[in-house]
């Protein structure tokens, strides 16, 4: 009996991909008191985060450079290389001789997560049937969660017993042994090889994984890519609005995450509890993300974005009423739905938009824009604390952008979908469709709901 064909081994890949990515971003937090009880260095807090910043600094960097190699190189090219980069970065954190090497190998982890997330999304998306695509991504981007919470479980007892170094030793061990498996099972995206004319390729991986057919036209034989394509046929005002929704919803998220102990406890809340607002926090981040993705493959994802940026706006604002403990968890568990959830479920919408030529162009592009807000959301929360606001107003504070998100969200219009018959060898890559997935019709609209690639 032939087995049926399914993309999970390639979805199962780029999630344990991003579980190392998250393991290695997250886990500074872990080794901060290390590094400033580690004699030789003498850093004092300032220092520290000063070396922390470096990492978003290079996932800055690294999502640009995705925007403009990513579409060239293909997926498996570069997802290789964003693993490769972010573990030879921790191999560097271990062995730094200085502060200053150490930093070096910060901003590396920060470029190499920074090339990895837009092609890990724009690879998910790819190898997703249309009617499971926002589950598939967000099953993929919960591992950046996943590595979060793993980072916390070998820290209680490395760090203690070996320093700071070790943690970065257990970071690049896994990724030494999942790396010949990247190389040996994770294959080029057909979509990606069909918009460059590698058709035969196509085919036959999309044959085997069982993905239908992205379409093709005889009109573009040549099909935009780059910068310039964010830009043409109609794209621009999304392409504005993609980058406007990523900030603010960055700048929510991090801000929230920087802030919410220290704004929790200066509102009258155990240190404890404070402290345990923010691992609830993320847990919501990954219930968001699972939620979301199917309420978006079931009712469409542009009304489900808008969705997550409002529930993060209602349940900062609720925060900030001061309700008993019990509710409050409640509250910072949808904050994380709405935060967390509906960035994941933007790297879906943005890469459903754009076709195949040009996906994790846009993707990290946005996410670029992104990091922007990522980097003022701490100095926004900061900003309020210095001037003698409550906890009341800093709280108003995070939700009034969240609002601004979902109006952005709004803002967004359909896109069109051009079909096109498929020439035989298009056909072939479709002729393993499911059934019950009919052709776009001749001039239309979508919303996300569904998928309807457009050409380049």
């Amino acid at each position: 009996m032939t087995a049926r064909p399914t993309t999970a081994p390639v979805i199962g890949l780029c999630l344990m991909a991003l579980v190392l990515e998250g393991y290695d971003l997250l886990m500074y937090g872990t080794v901060v008191p290390s590094l400033l009880s580690y004699a030789p260095w003498q850093l004092d807090a300032t220092d520290v985060g000063m070396l922390g910043s470096l990492t978003g600094v290079g996932m800055l960097i690294g999502a640009l450079v995705a925007a403009g190699v990513a579409d060239r190189w293909g997926r498996r090219r570069t997802l290789v290389a964003a693993v490769l980069v972010f573990s030879a970065a921790m191999g560097v954190c271990a062995l730094a001789p200085t502060p200053a090497v150490f930093g070096v190998g910060r901003m590396a982890v920060g470029i190499g997560a920074g090339v990895l997330m837009p092609t890990a999304a724009a690879t998910l998306i790819e190898f997703s049937h249309s009617r499971t695509r926002a589950r598939s991504v967000a099953m993929g981007f919960v591992g950046t969660s996943i590595g979060g919470i793993l980072a916390g479980v070998p820290s209680l007892w490395l760090v203690p017993t070996f320093g700071f170094r070790a943690m970065f030793v257990a970071g690049l061990v896994p990724a030494l042994l999942f790396l010949p498996l990247m190389l040996r099972y994770l294959p080029e995206s057909p979509a990606y090889l069909t918009s460059r004319g590698r058709t035969t390729e196509a085919t036959a991986i999309a044959a085997r994984y069982g993905l239908e057919a992205e379409p093709t036209t005889a009109t573009a034989p040549h099909p935009e890519r780059g910068l310039r394509a964010l830009f043409g046929s109609g794209r621009t005002t999304a392409t504005v609005l993609f980058w406007g929704m990523t900030l603010v919803c960055l700048l929510v998220l991090f801000g929230v995450a920087t802030w919410l102990p220290a704004l929790m406890k200066s509102a009258g809340y155990p240190l404890g509890a404070a402290l345990s607002f923010l691992l609830t926090l993320n847990v919501g981040g990954a219930v968001g993300a699972l939620g979301g993705g199917a309420l978006a493959d079931r009712y469409g994802i542009k009304p489900v974005t808008a969705l997550g940026f409002l529930c993060a706006a209602v349940s900062l604002i609720l925060i900030a009423t001061g309700p008993p403990t019990a509710v409050v968890y409640l509250l910072v568990l949808l904050a994380g739905v709405g935060t967390t959830g509906t960035q994941i479920l933007l790297n879906t919408f943005i890469g459903g938009h754009y076709p195949a030529a040009c996906r994790t162009t846009g993707i990290g592009m946005a996410l670029g824009v992104g990091r922007i807000g990522a980097i003022i959301g701490p100095t926004y929360g900061g900003f309020f604390v210095t001037i003698g606001a409550g906890s009341t107003w800093q709280l108003l504070a995070f939700a009034a952008p969240a609002v601004v998100g979902a109006v952005l969200t709004a803002l967004v219009p359909r896109r069109k979908a051009v079909a096109v018959r498929h020439s035989t060898s298009a056909t072939a890559v479709g002729a393993v469709s499911r059934p019950g997935v009919s052709s776009v019709p001749a001039e239309s609209e979508t919303d996300g709901k569904g998928d309807m690639s457009t050409v380049c």
